[in-house]
């Protein structure tokens, strides 16, 4: 039978070379070193050879698998995503609402973690995706939540769709002019068919529907109520002052509260319409001291709140 090649070879080496080879492969290995052979005679003695390359004194030893050993092949090969494939045709559809939600669920953990007191509002409903969400960022509060009892879920929403414009500062706006907002509009879900879709994740117990308008749904909210994180997505100017300006006026915003707009860049982001007009205004009128925290998706905005004329002390 024909000898296998690594059998050739050793028996074709000198003792002392093979001893140095099998030392270095057990080394690499983490072996112990193999048994020194007796040495030859001076006569028989022959002259070492340079050293091999690392590589051919042990061609069977290999680094073991990584991630990095993956990255190179697939650079090798052309796999490597190019840029302009980083997302598919689903993410570009998915994207902006990921984000919302991406923002909304950070803001839920940032209010646990920093333990800002009070409850979770949203103003505006819609189709019950941000409400969904920020149930969702709630499940782990019996774990993560500082404070008793546990936070709210407090969701505001006519259930009618946009109220009637008036406001001038409304009516000049870019949305409402070309028609994207009006009455009626933005009408989705039923209260009942919300509440059914929130109280699937967290119990009933933790979660209050208020219908109606705005300005008449704060007024229901009793003087010690104490909001941690807001999302607004009321779209308008009008809107915005009837759920806000009670809000700061009794005090119900805590220190280190977040407020998320989520139509902060409609209108084509005009300062002098919508959600920032209204900011601008509550701020001059409150004297709010707040940190912008970045825009999120396409339209929203956060801010964190530090301050404001009327703000109450924390309760223990």
């Amino acid at each position: 039978m024909t000898k296998s090649l690594k059998v050739a070879i050793a028996e074709g080496l000198p003792p002392q070379t093979l001893f140095k080879l099998r030392s270095i492969k057990r080394a690499l290995m983490g072996q112990p070193p193999p048994e020194r052979p007796h040495a030859a005679p001076a006569s028989e003695a022959e002259p070492e050879p340079a050293p091999a390359p690392a590589a051919e004194l042990a061609p069977d030893v290999r680094e073991p698998r990584t991630r990095q050993t993956e990255a190179l092949e697939r650079l090798d090969a052309h796999k490597i995503s190019a840029p302009y494939l980083f997302f598919d045709v689903d993410d570009v559809l998915i994207l902006p609402a990921k984000e919302i939600a991406r923002t909304l669920t950070l803001s839920a953990m940032y209010i646990n973690s920093a333990d800002v007191k009070g409850d979770i509002a949203e103003f505006g409903t819609m189709g019950g995706f941000t409400a969904r969400t920020l149930a969702n960022a709630m499940v782990f509060d019996p774990r993560y939540q500082p404070n008793q009892p546990l936070r709210k879920l407090r969701l505001f929403d006519s259930f009618e769709g946009l109220p009637e414009i008036t406001a001038q500062v409304d009516l000049e706006s870019q949305h409402v002019k070309s028609g994207t907002w009006s009455k009626g509009g933005c009408r989705i879900l039923s209260a009942n068919e919300l509440r059914t879709m929130v109280e699937a994740i967290i119990p009933p117990s933790r979660v209050q529907i208020y219908e109606g308008w705005f300005a008449d749904t704060v007024k229901q909210l009793p003087d010690d109520t104490r909001l941690a994180l807001i999302h607004f997505d009321g779209d308008l100017y009008s809107s915005t002052m009837d759920a806000l300006v009670p809000c700061f006026e009794r005090g119900f915003i805590s220190k280190g509260a977040v407020l998320c707009f989520d139509d902060w860049n409609c209108n084509e982001a005009d300062p002098e319409a919508g959600e920032r007009k209204a900011w601008a205004d509550l701020v001059s009128r409150f004297d709010i001291v707040a940190s912008h925290s970045g825009d999120y998706s396409i339209q929203g905005t956060k801010f964190i709140i530090h301050s404001y004329r009327g703000m109450k002390p924390r309760e223990a």
